[in-house]
């Protein structure tokens, strides 16, 4: 073989030796991708925090284009999108979550929510508006952009930035192909907290249905027993003997229906519940309790008025319970609030071997304390007692902001 052909040789050989580090590159690539839906799929499918999906899928976009930052974004007009998680590498400076961007179209998820396809910056020197300046002061120097279509219509943009080069020119399909992937694990997460938000919306709506009727009753039917009852009072205190004792006679029947009319107002929704809190009705409730209750409260304050209602009527269905099933000779009944979530439990020594699953009341609890955020457990062992402990957040759901639906609903 001549010299040529030995050159000719050499060269197809590194032409090869390139494309093969080439298809190498983008296995490695093309299986990190792989892992790292993996990953996310895995978290949606396991029912994280929306908060805690969203923000391994922002650190997945930066991994995946070995960016010093990344953000994910959730379009609130065309001029404005929220920072609902991010991504920052040690010692890089971190944006905001729940700060805005004030959109331009010189910004990539400007572009991209005029275009509806992935953009990118390779330089921000010379941009001008606030953010750019803000990305600039944060050594940022490039940035890439890809839209979230959720069932066809934009959610929001990934993004992710470099403090060093622009991105590679594959940078914006290898992103769109990955926004295109998570777009349906986003998707899940933001249907699921539409249902929670439609849960919490019906239990309200429950709730304002009780009350309308607990001041429907107090209002109107029990008003007009109690002037019934002294009108006849008044008649039997003029009226012959006998007849005044069949008049007493109807008071006392009067009065008896007045206080299951009571009873019955008192169950739907206590009113002292509504005027004075969840700490002023309780007293109350372990008054009505056939056995002994041992009342241990520290809350401070009031809670929001679905919280307060939720947790009196577990309390209310636990401690009937206690009185009706549990053979017990005493019971406890404990409101605890800490870090931003109050518990209330009670507790009893009874024979214990409940069965939650058997008994609707338990069940329709737990809907109620789950559609609030919360979660309702039963302890029971036989000859051990039982104890019902419901734990709900005492503050709005901050998953919730993440669906860009809540505000307008």
């Amino acid at each position: 073989m001549d010299d040529r052909g030995v050159h000719v040789l050499d060269q197809a050989s590194a032409a090869l030796a390139v494309e093969n580090e080439r298809l190498q590159r983008e296995l490695r690539a093309r299986l990190e991708e792989e892992r790292a839906l993996r990953r996310v799929a895995t978290l949606v499918a396991q029912q994280h925090e929306p908060e805690m999906v969203l923000t391994v899928v922002t650190e997945e976009v930066a991994r995946h284009l070995a960016a010093e930052s990344a953000l994910t974004v959730r379009y609130d007009s065309p001029e404005r999108a929220t920072i609902v998680a991010e991504w920052s590498a040690p010692g890089a400076a971190a944006f905001p979550r729940g700060g805005e961007i004030e959109m331009t179209p010189k910004l990539a998820v400007g572009q991209v929510y005029a275009t509806l396809a992935p953009a990118r910056v390779d330089s921000y020197e010379g941009l001008p508006g606030e953010y750019p300046a803000l990305l600039r002061q944060l050594g940022l120097r490039a940035s890439v952009a890809a839209p979230i279509l959720v069932d066809g219509h934009l959610w929001g943009a990934v993004a992710a930035g470099s403090t060093a080069e622009p991105f590679t020119a594959d940078s914006e399909v290898r992103l769109g192909a990955f926004a295109e992937l998570v777009a349906q694990a986003i998707a899940n997460v933001d249907a699921r907290v539409q249902l929670k938000e439609s849960r919490a919306r019906i239990v309200a709506a429950a709730d304002e249905a009780r009350r309308r009727i607990e001041r429907d009753l107090h209002d109107g039917a029990q008003q007009h027993l109690v002037s019934l009852a002294l009108s006849l009072r008044f008649l039997a205190q003029r009226a012959e003997p006998a007849t005044a004792w069949a008049i007493e006679g109807c008071i006392a029947d009067l009065q008896t229906a007045l206080s299951e009319l009571r009873e019955l107002a008192r169950g739907l929704h206590p009113a002292v519940l509504t005027e004075r809190g969840l700490r002023a009705a309780l007293p109350t409730l372990t008054a009505h309790s056939p056995v002994p209750v041992v009342l241990d409260d520290d809350l401070k304050g009031r809670l929001p008025p679905a919280q307060e209602t939720a947790l009196y009527f577990v309390a209310a269905e636990a401690l009937t319970n206690v009185a009706k099933y549990a053979g017990a000779s005493t019971a406890t009944l404990a409101l605890r609030s800490h870090d931003g979530w109050a518990e209330i439990t009670v507790a009893d020594d009874g024979v214990g071997g409940a069965r939650p699953e058997q008994g609707s009341g338990l069940r329709a609890l737990a809907d109620r304390v789950e559609a609030l955020g919360g979660r309702l457990t039963v302890a029971s062992t036989p000859g051990k007692g039982t104890t019902v402990s419901a734990r709900l957040p005492t503050a709005a759901d901050r998953a919730s902001k993440i669906s860009h639906r809540a505000a307008s609903e």
